[in-house]
């Protein structure tokens, strides 16, 4: 019985220890990044200025050496370049958003800007690939989503009857709140035909929450606003890439309660992944940490609103 006993035991201590190397492999595979392509010894001359150089670009213009005469394959090439699918590839970029994200992100604050793709220009392209996929898929979704909310605000306007001509500072309230629920109606509008607009300036408040949640960072102390910045942007196209695999999977019916087509649990879980991996905290305190972001983020945009709230009323009453 006893030999049983230590013949199981050995059993699971070999098994965690093929778990831990195996994930201790994976997580070396994760932090891998994109390596250089490899430094041409061939001589060349630039077709831009003529210098005579060796290497892969040319040291007095910086054009690239792979630059020849137009031919099909030439000019196919540069036109997928628009799309992508060129050097700096948003293929290769989304899928290190995926697998490697808060890696990826930390890969590129730190200067290793070539491989990927611009933060800002991909997170517009991904939302156009939503966006259409959205109007295949569940046409209506989105349209519906905002005509609720707009009829909810709609309805909370106040008729001003002429009685409350006796009450001047109760008539410049109610006016005053009326022209803010006119003016979000119209902001809700804008946001619903830019969308990723919306998310620029949703994620921009982000960075000003993770820029303070996040600054004793093990991995990246005292992240700046701007890192913090585009490190949003690039989350935000991770969060969109999710978006589009569960409206597809659900036909719209997870836009719930935030910015994405996914619930808010899935929302923080995906953060969390990235956080852990950028920030380098443990996996605890980043789930911690993700929280106060979630939480920071409704205080802001809640102090927004009010401060909205505030100066219509205010210039209500100037203007009256």
């Amino acid at each position: 019985m006893q030999n049983t006993f230590k013949k199981i035991a050995r059993t699971v201590s070999e098994a965690c220890r093929l778990v831990k190397e195996k994930a201790a492999r994976f997580t070396a595979w994760q932090r891998k990044g994109v390596e250089a392509p490899a430094l041409s010894a061939e001589p060349h001359v630039c077709l831009n200025c003529r210098e005579s150089y060796v290497g892969n670009f040319c040291p007095r213009c910086g054009q690239s050496a792979s630059v020849s005469r137009f031919t099909l394959r030439h000019a196919l090439s540069k036109t997928l370049e628009v799309w992508g699918l060129g050097n700096r590839s948003l293929p290769r970029t989304l899928w290190h958003l995926i697998y490697r994200p808060g890696h990826m992100i930390g890969d590129y604050l730190e200067g290793r800007q070539a491989p990927y793709f611009p933060p800002i220009k991909m997170l517009f392209l991904v939302t156009a690939a939503f966006v259409v996929t959205q109007h295949v898929v569940a046409p209506d979704a989105m349209e519906r989503i905002y005509d609720d909310a707009t009829t909810r605000i709609t309805e909370q306007k106040i008729e001003v009857s002429e009685g409350e001509e006796a009450y001047p500072l109760k008539k410049d309230f109610l006016e005053g709140m009326n022209n803010f629920i006119d003016a979000f109606d119209k902001v809700t509008d804008f946001f619903r035909q830019n969308q990723a607009i919306e998310l620029i300036l949703g994620h921009a408040l982000f960075a000003l929450v993770t820029v303070r949640v996040f600054r004793r960072s093990p991995s990246r102390p005292k992240m700046n606003l701007t890192e913090c910045f585009f490190a949003q942007i690039l989350i935000a196209s991770q969060l969109m890439m999710v978006s589009i695999v569960c409206l597809v999977a659900t036909q719209g019916s997870m836009w719930l309660d935030n910015m994405y087509c996914m619930p808010t649990w899935l929302l923080m879980l995906v953060l969390l992944y990235g956080y852990k991996q950028l920030y380098g905290f443990g996996l605890l305190r980043t789930a911690w940490y993700t929280l106060k972001v979630l939480v920071g983020w409704w205080f802001l945009m809640f102090l927004l609103l009010v401060c909205w709230m505030g100066a219509s009323v205010v210039w209500t009453a100037i203007c009256n």
